[in-house]
């Protein structure tokens, strides 16, 4: 993979279906379901929602923000919700710190393996980015104290 400097992000058919959009369903409680539109944006670093396609989307989450992405069968709002939505169609976007996870329901199977492995593979690149630049930091910081001494 190449560097996020250079803004060559891994870009494959799921990231693409991604930027594209999908009507899925936010899933709060039991009670609260509501269909929102999700978008990859172009950066792919961005998650933005609105409440229809073309409607006035606002900024959902960051990709550097998510932790990872678990299966509809690892949320227990999901599996409470398992006679109303497959359990194949939800996934769980769970964040880093305290912020609350982001359970979704999408209308296939397809559809929510597309932005489980879409959302994996970019937080993936991220955190190997992020991993990367701390080494050559660590690699500059060296070179700077060994050529301090002399």
């Amino acid at each position: 993979m190449a560097s996020l400097l250079q803004g060559r992000v891994p870009v494959n058919e799921d990231v693409l279906l991604m930027q594209k959009g999908t009507l899925m369903r936010k899933v709060r409680s039991k009670i609260w379901k509501r269909l929102r539109y999700f978008r990859l944006q172009q950066d792919c670093m961005t998650v933005w929602h609105a409440r229809q396609a073309g409607g006035k989307a606002k900024p959902s989450f960051s990709i550097s923000d998510v932790e990872t992405v678990r299966k509809g069968s690892e949320s227990e709002l999901l599996r409470s919700l398992a006679e109303e939505f497959p359990l194949e169609q939800g996934f769980t976007v769970v964040f880093h710190g305290r912020r609350s996870n982001l359970d979704l329901v999408a209308n296939s199977a397809e559809e929510a393996q597309t932005w489980m492995q879409g959302l994996q593979l970019l937080v993936d690149f991220v955190t190997s980015m992020d991993q990367q630049e701390r080494l050559d930091q660590y690699r500059q910081d060296g070179a700077r104290v060994g050529f301090g001494g002399h």
